[in-house]
């Protein structure tokens, strides 16, 4: 998996990989205005006029060097400057003497002078260096190209964003944000949506460079990270071998929770799901989904004591739909402290864990999968997502468990203290019953015998995929079943048989 590095090592980054392929640092600038072109080339191939602002950093560098590639390519860039031409650096200056006789360029004292001629507009003020609110002629142009109404595609971060922590002052609102080798860790942040806009990560010829030598422990996750840590099943394998999964849950009118999971284990590939239900899911589980199995409580309006044998089963998931009344309590008591095998604790599990805190001694080799708030409701109100990504950090660590913190970039925290952010989804998915397709994908794969780490990471970016697949044709119509649908559709995406 891709390490995030802080904007401080990404400097030193450069100069190592620069070392190492025996390159000039103009070069790998080059490389990333490479990239950028055939992305913007991808999305914006119809606006012919681009208007690219520039600061006289290596930012600006690439600006430079991106406004001559799509020259070259039958675009019809301007170049506006902002700052002063002696304080530019080495690799600026010399994109600046490349620039061809065809690209008018100004250098901007006021923000006045610009007048933004083009379809679209291309931002490379500032990059990772940015330590300080923006002021200034800088503050007046970005606020300039914010109130323009045009699109803004920003070069490795939006300007005036700091990469690692939360905005200060203005920035810009970019439309798309295309950064280089992996997302900043402020990209991350919901607090920035507004500012990053849609993020696109391009490759510039850093995937097989060793990171070890950078302490960070957040990590990317991508699509290319996921074959390698599924299992191989071969022509002998019969159901038993993709395990024998229990989903509890449900209660009165929140059936639909049980059924999207245990769809979604189907789904996944468990060759075994049973259902625990309260009695009166009985019926309506048994006509939605034929392949399941239904094992029926006492109570007719929730879970509750007793349960199914837990020796037929391989892994259990607990929560949907179940309520947090004293029964469930117990039936989650009883499934912590009684099965061996692996577990995944999602919705009311989660709730009833807040309510119950010595319950959280069972939690070693589990995972846990909260939204924003049920989180919160667990480790105590966050200001920020940056303090919420630590508390799940230290929450792992403590008790030895995955959280799946969920969210538009899911993090998964591991018990060794890495964190992982997830790279697939889309805000298509934010619809009812999401999280418990989730939750059905994650405890397939234990039933599978994935261990917890791999469980998750694949549940995560397989479910995320669903979503990107699904909302093709759906868009805001988009509901939870309609990713259960999509799910096989991730495997063929992915070549894994």
């Amino acid at each position: 998996m891709q390490k995030i590095l802080s904007g401080s090592d990404v400097k030193l980054l450069d100069s190592l990989f620069i070392a190492q392929e025996g390159i000039s640092s103009w070069a790998l600038m080059e490389r990333a205005a490479t990239a950028f072109v055939d992305w913007f080339i991808l999305h914006y191939k119809e606006s012919n006029h681009v208007t690219v602002v520039c600061g006289t950093g290596n930012n600006g560098g690439d600006g430079l060097a991106i406004a001559r590639l799509l020259f070259q390519r039958g675009f019809l860039p301007e170049v506006f400057i902002v700052g002063q031409e002696p304080n530019g650096t080495t690799d600026f200056k010399l994109n600046l003497e490349r620039l061809p006789d065809g690209i008018a360029f100004k250098w901007l004292k006021d923000q006045a002078e610009m007048v933004i001629g083009g379809d679209v507009v291309i931002d490379a003020v500032f990059g990772v260096g940015i330590n300080r609110p923006v002021a200034g002629v800088y503050a007046s142009v970005i606020c300039r190209l914010n109130e323009s109404g045009k699109p803004i595609v920003s070069v490795d971060l939006p300007s005036g964003l700091p990469s690692d922590e939360l905005i200060i002052g203005e920035a810009i609102r970019a439309t798309h944000t295309v950064t280089f080798q992996f997302p900043k860790r402020s990209l991350l942040l919901p607090e920035h949506a507004e500012y990053s806009g849609v993020v696109a990560v391009v490759s510039i010829g850093m995937d097989a460079f060793d990171f070890s030598c950078f302490e960070s422990e957040l990590y990317y996750l991508q699509g290319c990270d996921i074959p390698s840590l599924h299992k191989v099943f071969h022509r002998f394998s019969h159901k038993g071998s993709f395990g024998r999964f229990l989903l509890i849950g449900g209660s009165m009118g929140k059936m639909g929770a049980v059924a999207l999971g245990g769809k979604a284990a189907l789904r996944t590939g468990s060759g075994l799901v049973t259902v625990c239900v309260p009695s009166c899911g009985i019926l309506p589980l048994q006509s939605l989904l034929p392949e399941v199995m239904v094992e029926a409580c006492n109570s007719d309006l929730e879970v509750s004591l007793p349960l199914p044998a837990f020796d037929r089963y391989s892994a259990i998931a607990i929560g949907p739909g179940m309520g947090i009344g004293l029964g469930a309590a117990q039936v989650l008591e009883a499934v912590l402290g009684g099965f061996s095998g692996a577990i995944v604790l999602d919705a009311d599990a989660i709730n009833l864990l807040a309510l119950h805190p010595r319950l959280k001694t069972y939690l070693r080799g589990k995972v846990i999968t909260p939204h924003l708030v049920e989180f919160e409701r667990l480790v105590g109100t966050c200001e920020h997502h940056l303090e919420r990504m630590s508390r799940a950090r230290e929450f792992a660590v403590q008790y030895g468990c995955v959280v799946v913190l969920k969210g538009a970039n899911s993090v998964i925290s591991l018990p060794d203290g890495r964190q992982v952010v997830n790279s697939s989804g889309t805000h298509y998915m934010a619809t009812a019953g999401s999280g418990d397709v989730l939750t059905g994908m994650i405890g397939s794969l234990l039933g599978q015998g994935y261990c917890a780490d791999h469980a998750a990471l694949c549940g995560v970016f397989h479910h995320g995929l669903a979503g990107e697949l699904a909302s093709e044709s759906k868009r805001r119509g988009m509901i939870a079943s309609d990713l259960v649908e999509a799910i096989p559709s991730t495997f063929l995406r992915l070549g894994i048989a």
